[in-house]
């Protein structure tokens, strides 16, 4: 995988724990509460430099990178949600991981179906430097576990089309962080 591929997957992983509430739950409901997931099979993202400063609800341990989120009440109570956000160069997320993307603006799309105990989401981003990168993804819970997949496919006008597909694991932590 280029260089700029694997920053840029890893940017929009960071990204999505970033901007995604994401839910876990009890003998197959979601249940509210934190959640730590991670990727078990698929790219393997190297380990960052010594010295690297992730954001608070991303870890490295032995999964790899290990995504922290919070789901809330309200949060399970929302069926879709929609967000477009600007983003910033990639170094700019990850200083030690430069590229020449350049700036660009994603849409992230959530699904969640208490009833079922999933949530998807869709990730499509769109670079200055022509690239694209898209994701989709699926979690199903379990008690106090979690299991899905996710698929990421980047377009470039320089390169052909790539697709990683990886499995997620996950389980629940504990209450939520106070604020």
């Amino acid at each position: 995988m280029p260089a700029a591929t694997a920053v840029g997957a890893t940017a929009i992983l960071i990204l999505m724990t970033e901007m995604w509430a994401c839910a876990a739950g009890a003998e197959d409901v979601i249940k509210p509460g934190k959640w730590e997931f991670w990727t078990v099979e698929g790219p393997k993202m190297p380990e960052p430099p010594p010295g690297t400063q992730l954001p608070s609800s991303v870890r490295w341990g032995p999964e790899g990178m290990i995504k922290s989120v919070c789901v809330s009440e309200a949060s399970l109570k929302i069926p879709h949600s929609h967000v477009r956000t600007r983003v910033p160069r990639h170094g700019d997320i990850l200083p030690a991981l430069k590229t020449k993307l350049g700036r660009g603006s994603c849409d992230f799309d959530v699904t969640t179906d208490a009833t079922a105990a999933t949530r998807s989401w869709t990730v499509n981003c769109a670079w200055a430097s022509g690239n694209k990168s898209d994701t989709e993804g699926v979690m199903r819970f379990h008690g106090d576990t979690l299991d899905g997949t996710s698929t990421i496919r980047h377009i470039s006008p320089k390169y052909p089309t790539t697709e990683y597909s990886s499995v997620i694991k996950g389980r629940y932590v504990g209450p939520c962080d106070a604020k």
